[in-house]
């Protein structure tokens, strides 16, 4: 049996179900900075099979050569929201939920979460174009939006966009980063959407922009 585990940020966002899992299974499947954030709870006889962030596909593979012993594949934050599950849906797994990073963030900020939407900046399965057209559309609604996998250094194209299209039509709405959302060093800076340097922001950041 296949479990795609959400994981939280790890530590105390960690849920019961999430632990059991981790406590009961043969095999574990995972970037390896996850299965760091986890070791603690493992099966001291488990099989850890750990990968680069960027082998996906070699981690749903792993899952699939073992799947008749108890698999655990694990995801950051939870496994539906931008996680393994959005890879793995279609599989005959069993999906245990985590607490995202949208969450994570706004209870750092302090910020209500109230008919909000989350945004992916990563092209990887969508183009620029309608990423832009989200973001727009989302400002126009009047939407909460929180924005992941914002990467200046990688994704320069989808970053400058972003605060173009921000700075343009929201430029008035409050922007928090929050950088290590529930972990020792987390921070938040906040401010006009106008004063916004996305250069400040990566990918151990989640940016929520928010119209109070």
């Amino acid at each position: 049996m296949i479990k795609v585990v959400g994981i939280g940020a790890g530590g105390k966002t960690l849920t019961l179900a999430a632990i059991e899992a981790l406590r009961e299974a043969e095999i574990v499947i995972g970037y390896s900075k996850y299965v760091e954030m986890v070791k603690e709870y493992l099966n001291p006889n488990a099989v850890v099979i750990e990968s680069e962030v960027h082998e996906i596909e070699k981690r749903v593979l792993a899952s699939l050569e073992f799947k008749d012993k108890r698999v655990v594949v694990l995801s950051s934050g939870d496994p539906m929201v931008y996680g393994m599950g959005s890879r793995m849906y279609n599989l005959d797994v069993e999906v245990i939920p985590g607490v995202t990073a949208a969450l994570l963030a706004s209870s750092v900020a302090k910020v209500p979460l109230d008919d909000f939407v989350t945004i992916s900046l990563s092209t990887y399965s969508r183009s620029l174009e309608e990423i832009r057209r989200k973001i727009e559309t989302s400002i126009v609604a009047g939407f909460t939006i929180v924005l992941y996998n914002v990467n200046p250094r990688v994704r320069r194209d989808s970053a400058k966009m972003v605060e173009e299209v921000l700075k343009e039509m929201a430029r008035d709405w409050e922007f928090y980063l929050v950088r290590y959302a529930w972990k020792e060093n987390q921070s938040v800076t906040r401010g006009k959407v106008a004063k916004l340097n996305i250069n400040n922001v990566d990918m151990d950041s989640i940016l929520i922009v928010k119209k109070w």
